[in-house]
């Protein structure tokens, strides 16, 4: 009788861990690898997602947070998961394998510019918006994705009182956008002042990514510092225009 108590509680806590674990399960190695610098699972928590939400998935690249999210919302959710032409041969063979044989069966792809990003109105109760920001102020022969045709699509894509989570890399303080064409850093008094004109209100945010030890003046792919950047992690809302 007591080994089968014992027995019993250690599946209790095993179906426990195994929910609080539940949007990391069934992944690949190198996601996993990333979780460890990236924290998905407290940003997700702190970007306050949602059983059944709608969720935008915006400049998604490969995919890893599309995953986390879809599981996140589940079954009666759904999460789109966007790139622009540019992106797909730095990131087509990571995505292929993410969306294979329907393996996640609410998600959508959609490939858009930012002349017409096809986000439709009001759609979304939440956009994630993950180390992009700084890439709205680059521009190269095969790259414009500016902020002022960008930003408002994504405040009409979102619902009343929808949420836009915002994550990048930190440039020094006063330099604003001018390090995001060399370094793809942006400092985050300038993405606040920003998004403020486009009609969003800053609610909130975290210091569960930032790093000491970044002396912020370096490339984030240098090797010293790449996938260990201090990145900020600000929520905002849409506000009403009423």
């Amino acid at each position: 009788m007591k080994k089968i108590s014992q027995l019993l509680i250690l599946v209790v806590t095993f179906l426990c861990i195994q929910t609080k674990a539940e949007i990391l399960t069934f992944r690949t190695t190198s996601d996993i690898k990333r979780d460890k610098t990236s924290l998905p699972a407290q940003v997700i928590q702190f970007a306050g997602v949602k059983e059944g939400q709608q969720v935008l998935d915006l400049l998604a690249g490969g995919g890893y947070y599309t995953e986390l999210l879809a599981k996140k919302v589940g079954k009666n959710g759904h999460v789109v998961l966007h790139n622009n032409q540019a992106y797909m041969p730095y990131i087509g063979k990571e995505l292929s394998a993410r969306l294979e044989n329907n393996r996640l069966v609410n998600v959508s792809t959609l490939m858009s510019e930012a002349s017409s990003l096809n986000l439709g109105e009001e759609k979304y109760d939440l956009v994630f918006l993950v180390l992009g920001y700084h890439d709205f102020f680059v521009k190269d022969k095969n790259w414009d994705f500016p902020a002022k045709q960008v930003v408002p699509q994504i405040y009409r894509a979102l619902k009343k009182n929808g949420r836009l989570l915002v994550i990048d890399h930190v440039a020094q303080e006063d330099i604003g956008a001018r390090d995001a064409q060399k370094l793809h850093r942006i400092e985050p008094k300038f993405v606040k002042k920003d998004l403020s004109t486009y009609g969003f209100h800053f609610i909130k945010s975290t210091d569960i990514l930032k790093n000491p030890d970044d002396p912020l003046n370096i490339s984030v792919f240098d090797p010293k510092i790449r996938r260990k950047t201090e990145r900020f992690v600000f929520l905002f809302q849409k506000a009403s225009k009423d």
